[in-house]
């Protein structure tokens, strides 16, 4: 009788080890995929912001809007592309 507890005990505490195992683990992916979203907002803000501003500038210069966009677009995709993705965490 003795050792039939023992040995439920212990497949009790697998149990409960493996269980916790797994929630921490799923934890950490939640945090990975929160990193990837505020990452991810970074660096729309920053190509937005190039945009935004270089838009701008081109437009006073009294340039067509498709020349702008044109232009704009290969700027900022180059800049922001160009950025060390360190810079976004």
């Amino acid at each position: 009788m003795e050792a039939s507890k023992k040995v439920v005990a212990v497949f009790l505490v697998c149990i409960i080890m493996i269980s916790s195992y797994v929630h921490v683990s799923m934890a950490n992916e939640e945090s990975k995929e929160e990193k990837s979203k505020k990452a991810l907002g970074k660096v729309l803000n920053a190509y937005r912001n190039c945009y935004n501003n270089c838009e701008k500038g081109c437009s006073n210069t009294g340039h067509n809007s498709n020349y702008c966009d044109e232009k704009c677009e290969n700027q900022c995709d180059k800049k922001v592309l160009k950025e060390p993705t360190e810079s976004f965490d």
